[in-house]
């Protein structure tokens, strides 16, 4: 299901295709009303909807051509939102906007009225100038409703280039993330585990077949795949991670005897983009570009990177919760069967910071936000994860150089640290 998902978010024609299929479909129905069905629907449905001919075919010329209108403006309007995205924000999170299902939904509504005025103008015919036809009716209907959705986008451009909004929703990104493994762990599918020992017959190394970034792995399907061939399948790459058609990712043990070659690649996507549908420290990743690009000296906006520093805060919470070196997937039989690594929450905390520590060292706001982001974080997580934070305590509090700031400055600086020495205490 992921792999569909993918495939539906990185293709823009996905959507529209599925509304042009459908104004085919709903052309064809109103041709048929018009020719062999007429007599007995003109009953049915009001008058006010039918039209002479020459009408329709007016009203349906009209329409085509405002609808197009409607749809160079949009596109137009999405290449500004993608500059305005690319410079002031980061390009990686220009695949949020274009993939978003409103953006991608406006368009399919438009091109999908778009073939209905068109097909409808090519089956007007003139044998049918002595009855009166519902194609332009339901043309007028569907303008109708390209106008709503015309004044819906220029409202959701206008939401979606306030980068508040763009922070929200990559923190929402990453929580999707985390929920899902929530879910699978209650699920009784996942378990957080350490390397374990295990017998094993034989044991084969497992190539990758492209050059490029680990986007997702269908972990229910290969899990039944070797329960199947009674397989355990141990992978080295973590989801995010970039290969190359050289890199071994993991290796299968054949629990039994090998009986026949097992392909295992359908299983796994590799893209040359990372994606945050299984992913979730991309999101806390692009949430850092933002940042870093918001107090770059070309922007020299402070206030923005603190709100995305403060949203992080969120998504380390949720990290938290999922804290473990391996990731165990197990079969309907509840038996281990894939070991997926993945990132450790000291892994995650350096990420997070690990530039921002350096771009920000000379901004007091920004130094004061990062230990109000560990408060935060110290607050709504347990005591393992304390613990971790205080093993990178060195690198991410005893590393601001306090000597380039002002009294004050240095006043504020040791009541945050104080405040968080209390946590993890």
């Amino acid at each position: 299901m992921d792999k569909w998902t993918l495939k539906a978010r990185e293709s823009i024609w996905f959507v529209p295709s599925i509304y042009s299929i459908a104004s085919i479909i709903l052309t064809i129905i109103v041709i048929l009303i018009d020719t062999v069905f007429a007599d007995s629907v003109q009953n049915a449905l009001p008058k006010v909807l039918f039209t002479s001919v020459d009408l329709g075919t007016t009203i349906l010329s009209s329409i085509s051509t405002a609808i197009l209108t409607m749809t160079t403006i949009s596109f137009s309007t999405i290449m500004v939102v993608l500059t305005t995205y690319s410079s002031q924000f980061s390009p990686r999170t220009l695949q949020d906007f274009m993939t978003e299902s409103s953006t991608v939904r406006v368009l399919g509504v438009f091109v999908g009225a778009f073939i209905y005025t068109v097909l409808s103008l090519l089956f007007m015919k003139d044998w049918l100038d002595d009855q009166r036809v519902l194609a332009a009716g339901v043309g007028i209907i569907l303008a109708i409703i390209c106008v709503g959705y015309f004044v819906f986008f220029i409202h959701h451009v206008s939401r979606s280039i306030r980068v508040s909004m763009l922070i929200e929703r990559l923190m929402k990104e990453g929580m999707e993330t985390a929920e899902k493994k929530k879910t699978l762990i209650e699920e009784g599918k996942l378990v957080l585990s350490e390397k374990q020992n295990f017998d094993y017959i034989e044991k084969l190394e497992w190539m990758a077949e492209a050059t490029g970034y680990i986007q997702l792995l269908d972990t229910e399907g290969l899990a039944e795949k070797a329960k199947e061939h009674d397989l355990f399948i141990h992978y080295h790459k973590r989801i995010g991670d970039f290969v190359t058609d050289k890199s071994v990712i993991g290796e299968v043990y054949f629990l039994k005897e090998k009986k026949e070659t097992i392909d295992i690649n359908p299983y796994l996507e590799i893209g040359p983009e990372r994606t945050p549908l299984q992913d979730g420290e991309f999101a806390l990743q692009k949430l850092a570009e933002v940042a870093l690009r918001a107090i770059s000296p070309g922007i020299n906006d402070p206030n923005t990177a603190n709100n995305c520093i403060r949203y992080m805060s969120r998504l380390l919470i949720e990290f938290g919760e999922i804290d473990s070196d391996l990731l165990l997937f197990l079969d309907e039989d509840h038996k281990q069967r894939i070991f997926l690594p993945q990132r450790t929450f000291e892994e995650i905390l350096y990420t997070a910071f690990y530039q921002l520590r350096i771009y920000g060292q000379a901004d007091i706001s920004v130094i004061l936000t990062i230990l109000e982001c560990l408060i935060l974080t110290a607050e709504g997580s347990s005591k393992p994860i304390r613990r971790k934070i205080n093993s990178m305590y060195d690198f991410l509090v005893n590393s601001i150089k306090e000597g380039q700031f002002e009294p004050l400055d240095i006043v504020k600086i040791e009541e945050k640290k104080a405040c968080l020495n209390e946590l993890l205490r």
